[in-house]
C-alpha cells in the first residue's frame, strides 16, 4: 500500500489536465448550445407535463417553462470558462450541479455518456487543470506549476478503461453474439447517402458484432501498453467516428476521442499541444504545491472511487431476470446497444369502492418520447401507476387501483407482458432489486445458453 501511494503522489507532467480542461470546456459548449439548437432539451424537458425522476429522488424536478434550456445555455458558457480556465474551481463545480441536476430530473433520456460526463465534470472538479496556461494563473501566478500527483491521470485512464472493458463483458450474451439487435438497428440505416446499403449485409453485421466484443475488451489494453497505444488510438478513433456517422450519438464520439488522448505519456501531449519539453526526470524532483494532507486525501479518493466503479456495474449479475428485460441494473453499468425494445402499454383504473373500470391511455397524459420509452421499463410503469392513483384521488376516487396491461418486443421476439397484469401497482411498493410483478423474461425467446446455442431449433420454433 505504500508503495502505491507513493506511485498514485508521484510528480508527473501537468499537460494532461490543461489538455483536458480546454477539450472538455469546448464540448460542453457544444454539448449545452447543440441541445438547444436541435430542440433536444425542449423535447425532453419542455414538452413533457409529466417528468420521471428516478425512484428516490423524484423531488428533483425540471425547471417549469423554458427553464432548462436557460440552463443549458448557462452549461455551455461554463464550459467556455472552464476551457480558459476562469474561476476555474467555482465554474467547474457549478457545471457539475448543473449537468447533475438535468440529468436526474428526468430519467426518460438516460444515456451512459451522459452518465459518464457527469462522473467526469465532478472529478474535474477535484483536479488541479486549471495551474497551468489559464485566466486563473494569469490572475494569480502563484498558482501556476508545472507538475501534478500522478494518480490525477491515471483516475480518467481507469475510468475509461472501466466503460470500455463493461461494455465488453455486457456484450458476452446470446442476443448480442446472434446479432439481434444490431440486426435491427442496422436495418434501419440503410437510407444513408452512399454506405447505408452496405450496413445491413451479413458481413457488416457480423463485424460490428464480433469487432464490438474484441474492441470493448482490448482497446483500453492496448491504450495503456506503449508498444500498441498509437495504433489502438486509430482504431478507437475510426471506431467513434463510425459510431457517430452511423448512430448519432452526440458528442460522445468526440469525448471519447479526447479523452483517449490521456493515454499518451505527458511529455508527448506537451509536446504536441503546447509545443513544450518536458523531462520526466527532472519533473519528479519537483515539489507538488498542495498541502501532504491534501495530497493523500486524493490518492485515497482515487482507490475508493475506482473500486466503487469496478463493483457497481456488476450487481445485475446478483439479481434474479434477464437485465435486458426487467432493466434491473442496467444504468450506470456501461450497457451499449445490447437491446432494442418495442412495446405498449395501457392501464386499467378500477375503483375497489364501486367496482367501475375506466381505460387510461398514456398518450393523453406524456409526450412522444415518453411514450416509447413508457413500455420498456418497468419502473416507470410502476410510476405511471402512482400518478394515475393520485390523479384519480383528485377526482374524488376513494379507493383507485391501478393494472398495466403491457406488451414487448425484445431484439425482435414476440411480444409478451412485461409486467403482470392482475398485480394492482397501486398498492405495490417499489422494491430494489427483482421484484414479483415484473415477469420474467419467456425462455421461447431463446434464452438461456442452451436455448439460444440451439439455433436451429430455436429457427423452427420461431416459425410455428
Amino acid at each position: 500500500m505504500k508503495h502505491l501511494m507513493q506511485q498514485l503522489l508521484k510528480p508527473i507532467g501537468i499537460y494532461p489536465l490543461v489538455y483536458f480542461r480546454i477539450l472538455f470546456g469546448l464540448l460542453m459548449f457544444c454539448e449545452g448550445v447543440g441541445g438547444v439548437l436541435i430542440d433536444w432539451v425542449q423535447e425532453h424537458y419542455v414538452e413533457p407535463t409529466i417528468h420521471f425522476g428516478y425512484i428516490g429522488l423524484e423531488w428533483i424536478k425540471p425547471l417549469p417553462g423554458y427553464g432548462m434550456v436557460y440552463v443549458y445555455l448557462l452549461m455551455a458558457l461554463l464550459g467556455l470558462f472552464i476551457m480558459v480556465g476562469w474561476h476555474y474551481k467555482v465554474v467547474s463545480f457549478l457545471f457539475f450541479l448543473l449537468f447533475s441536476y438535468g440529468f436526474f430530473s428526468e430519467k426518460t433520456h438516460y444515456l451512459n455518456h451522459h452518465y459518464l460526463i457527469m462522473l467526469v465534470s465532478g472529478l474535474m472538479v477535484l483536479l488541479p487543470a486549471h495551474r497551468k496556461l489559464s485566466w486563473d494563473v494569469r490572475r494569480r501566478p502563484e498558482l501556476e506549476t508545472e507538475v501534478a500527483p500522478q494518480w490525477t491521470l491515471w483516475l480518467f485512464r481507469v475510468q475509461l478503461l472501466l466503460v470500455y472493458f463493461y461494455a465488453g463483458v455486457a456484450k458476452i450474451q446470446p442476443d448480442w453474439l446472434a446479432a439481434k439487435s444490431m440486426s435491427i438497428w442496422m436495418s434501419a440505416k440503410t437510407h444513408f447517402y452512399v454506405f447505408g446499403p452496405y450496413l445491413n449485409t451479413p458481413a457488416m453485421i457480423q463485424l460490428v458484432v464480433w469487432g464490438g466484443v474484441v474492441f470493448d475488451f482490448l482497446i483500453g489494453f492496448a491504450l495503456l501498453w506503449p508498444r500498441t497505444r498509437m495504433v489502438a488510438f486509430w482504431v478507437a478513433f475510426c471506431f467513434h467516428i463510425f459510431n457517430s456517422a452511423v448512430f448519432h450519438v452526440g458528442v460522445f464520439p468526440y469525448f471519447m476521442i479526447a479523452a483517449n488522448v490521456l493515454f499518451f505519456s505527458p511529455e508527448q501531449i506537451a509536446r504536441w499541444f503546447f509545443r513544450r519539453e518536458i523531462h520526466p526526470k527532472a519533473l519528479a524532483q519537483q515539489p507538488l504545491k498542495q498541502p501532504r494532507w491534501q495530497l493523500r486525501l486524493g490518492a485515497q479518493f482515487f482507490i475508493l472511487y475506482l473500486s466503487w466503479q469496478l463493483l457497481f456495474p456488476l450487481r445485475h449479475f446478483f439479481i434474479p431476470g434477464d437485465v435486458n428485460w426487467t432493466e434491473e441494473g442496467h444504468r450506470f453499468s456501461w450497457r451499449m446497444m445490447l437491446r432494442t425494445k418495442r412495446g405498449a402499454v395501457y392501464y386499467l383504473v378500477k375503483d375497489a369502492a364501486t367496482g367501475q373500470q375506466q381505460t387510461v391511455w398514456p398518450h393523453n397524459y406524456l409526450a412522444k418520447e415518453q411514450l416509447r420509452e413508457l413500455p420498456k421499463h418497468p419502473d416507470m410503469i410502476w410510476q405511471f401507476a402512482q400518478f394515475l392513483k393520485e390523479e384519480y384521488r383528485r377526482q374524488r376516487m376513494q379507493e383507485p387501483e391501478v393494472y398495466a396491461i403491457s406488451s414487448l418486443s425484445l431484439n425482435g421476439y414476440p411480444r409478451h407482458p412485461i409486467v403482470d397484469p392482475n398485480v394492482n401497482l397501486a398498492a405495490v411498493s417499489y422494491t430494489w432489486g427483482a421484484k414479483s410483478w415484473v415477469t420474467p423474461r419467456p425462455e421461447a425467446d431463446g434464452w438461456p445458453w442452451k436455448k439460444w446455442m440451439a439455433t436451429e431449433d430455436v429457427e423452427k420454433e420461431e416459425a410455428r
